[in-house]
C-alpha cells in the first residue's frame, strides 16, 4: 500500500527544513575575532529544535514499516490489515501528540511551521483510524468493506501530500534553522 511512502514524504521534507543549517562544512584555522553576528543560539530555541527534529527522526524511522504479502486465508488478511493499520495509527498519535507539544513555539513563525504539518497528519490520522475501524467492525472483507478501507487510505495519503506540498511553502525563522547545528536531534 502507499501509506508507508506518504509517510516518508512528510518526514523528508521536515528533515530537510529543520536541518538545513547543520550541513555546513567545517574550515580550518582558528577565529580572528568572536563571531558577534552568530551568537550562541537561544537555550529555548535549541531546545525546540532538538524537540522538532526527535518527532521527524520519529517519524522517518517508523516510516520504513513495510506490509508483507496479504496471507490467503480471509480471517488472516483482516487481521494482519488491522494490525498493520493499528501500526499506522500509533505513529501517527504520537507524531501528532509529539507535534502539538511543541506549540506555542518560542515565536509565531515556528508555530506556522508545526500547523503546516500538524493539520494534515491528524486528518490523514483520523482517515487511518477510519479505515482500522472499518476493518474491525466487519464480519468479512467484502468488496464493499475494502472499497470503503481503500477510499479511507487513499483520502489519508491525498492528506499527507497535500501537507508535504504545504511544508515545501513555509520556513523556519533563522534562528531556529542556526539552532538546528546545536540541536542533538538535528544532527542524527
Amino acid at each position: 500500500m502507499g501509506y508507508n511512502m506518504a509517510v516518508k514524504r512528510v518526514v523528508w521534507p521536515a528533515l530537510v527544513l529543520a536541518t538545513t543549517a547543520a550541513c555546513a562544512t567545517p574550515v580550518a584555522g582558528n577565529p580572528v575575532a568572536a563571531d558577534v553576528t552568530n551568537p550562541k543560539a537561544d537555550a529555548e530555541v535549541v531546545r525546540w529544535m532538538n524537540n522538532f527534529c526527535g518527532v521527524a527522526n520519529y517519524l522517518s524511522a517508523s516510516g520504513s514499516y513495510t506490509l508483507d504479502s496479504p496471507p490467503a486465508d480471509p480471517a488472516e488478511a483482516k487481521q494482519a490489515l488491522s494490525t498493520s493499520l493499528g501500526r499506522v495509527v500509533d505513529v501517527l498519535n504520537v507524531a501528532v501528540h509529539d507535534l502539538d507539544e511543541l506549540t506555542p513555539a518560542p515565536v509565531v513563525a515556528a508555530d506556522t511551521a508545526v500547523e503546516v504539518i500538524l493539520e494534515p497528519l491528524s486528518k490523514a490520522r483520523d482517515k487511518f483510524t477510519l479505515a482500522k475501524s472499518t476493518v474491525d467492525e466487519a464480519p468479512e472483507m467484502t468488496l464493499e468493506i475494502f472499497a470503503a478501507v481503500n477510499q479511507h487510505l487513499t483520502e489519508a495519503v491525498t492528506m499527507m501530500s497535500d501537507g508535504v506540498e504545504q511544508v515545501s511553502l513555509v520556513s523556519l525563522p533563522d534562528d531556529f534553522r542556526e539552532a538546528a547545528g546545536q540541536a542533538e536531534n538535528c544532527n542524527k
